[in-house]
């Protein structure tokens, strides 16, 4: 059997514990990584951004509508005053909805919902092509927001789409699309240049749809 001197017990503790500084060193710089990856990743998503974060703070007056029925053409609200809301933009500009002075079409989009990242893109294409006549805003409403949930946060998909109007930013609470009685989203209202709301739709709506609504909304002025 081979003898252990003190000599070689020393030199074999010296090469454990060598070993054990360079596993402790490796394991350090993993995670170290882990940790950049995981910032450059929720910088590159907008994740870090919260509800809080994103939320505004919109104020209300007037009465709230009630909750728009599934046939726009049996609206109790049609003829009505719309609610006035008076809020900011994403980057803190104002943004007014229902004021008389100049008709608007509505629209109100949750970043997370499907049916809405197929509408904005069209809505963007029918505005390029001349559908939306001077005299006639089109202003969308980010509501319903939850950071939990794909595309997130809104304005990186509104600017990613290429909408260049006015976007209100909800509250937390989602009351300004309470005040419109939202039933879902896209949810469209038209108002037009007295104030008045023109029609109330729920669902997504092509160029000739959006076509009518213009028409409503002039047609009511």
């Amino acid at each position: 059997m081979p003898m252990t001197t003190p000599g070689s017990r020393d030199r074999v503790r010296a090469e454990e514990r060598r070993r054990r500084w360079i596993f402790a060193a490796v394991g350090v710089g993993v995670i170290a990584i882990a940790v950049v990856i995981g910032v450059l990743s929720a910088a590159e998503t907008g994740s870090a951004l919260s509800v809080a974060d994103v939320a505004g703070d919109p104020t209300i007056e007037g009465e709230a509508l009630s909750t728009a029925p599934e046939d726009p053409g049996a609206d109790p609200e049609a003829g009505s005053p719309s609610p006035v809301v008076r809020g900011t933009d994403f980057d803190g500009r104002e943004v007014t909805i229902g004021e008389p002075g100049g008709a608007q079409l509505v629209m109100f989009m949750a970043s997370w919902c499907p049916a809405c990242q197929e509408e904005l893109p069209e809505v963007v294409d029918w505005i390029d092509a001349g559908g939306l006549p001077e005299g006639v805003e089109v202003v969308s409403v980010a509501t319903l927001h939850d950071d939990t949930r794909p595309n997130w946060p809104p304005q990186e998909w509104f600017e990613r789409e290429g909408f260049e109007g006015p976007v209100l930013v909800d509250d937390a609470g989602s009351s300004v699309a309470e005040a419109f009685g939202l039933r879902a989203t896209p949810y469209w209202v038209a108002i037009d240049e007295e104030g008045m709301v023109a029609a109330r739709v729920t669902g997504m709506l092509g160029a000739e749809q959006l076509d009518a609504l213009v028409d409503r909304v002039q047609g009511a002025s």
